[in-house]
């Protein structure tokens, strides 16, 4: 008999905890797949740029390297810049490009700052910028343009 008094609190604190485990995914979610993907392929395509720029320009725009088999590995949140943002770490192969069958084996690792937009669906990559000297790192945020799906009209 006394062990079916503590059957409701038994259920009770497995709610408790089941509702606080939830929710701590529901407060700070992990970053959709999609996102990292299009963080990722925008870092790349930014050095890629700079590089095409000071090379011969013998490779064509089109045919830079693109981000594939990403695979993330830790994400925890965390504040920079006195606002809450998520660091994932992980691992990338590069695609397609000019790149050698070595180059496209080759493991890379990634490790980035997200934080949330102004609308529930978008993000923003953060980036650390080093200021002169005497000034101390500062975060700039640029937003994701992650690609159009096609809606049914």
């Amino acid at each position: 008999m006394g062990n079916r008094a503590f059957q409701p609190a038994r259920i009770l604190i497995i709610g408790i905890l089941c509702f606080c485990l939830g929710s701590c995914g529901l407060v700070n979610p992990r970053p959709p797949r999609a996102v990292v993907e299009t963080a990722i392929a925008q870092k790349l395509s930014q050095t890629q740029a700079v590089l095409y720029r000071q090379l011969d320009a013998t490779t064509a725009p089109g045919d830079l390297a693109q981000v594939g088999r990403i695979r993330i590995t830790d994400h925890h949140w965390t504040t920079l810049a006195n606002q809450p943002a998520v660091e994932v770490a992980g691992t990338y192969h590069l695609r397609g490009g000019a790149l050698t069958a070595a180059q496209r084996r080759q493991t890379r690792n990634f490790d980035l700052y997200l934080r949330r937009g102004d609308s529930q669906d978008q993000w923003l990559l953060l980036e650390p910028v080093l200021g002169r000297s005497s000034e101390v790192l500062r975060w700039q945020s640029t937003p994701l343009f992650q690609p159009e799906t096609d809606s049914p009209a």
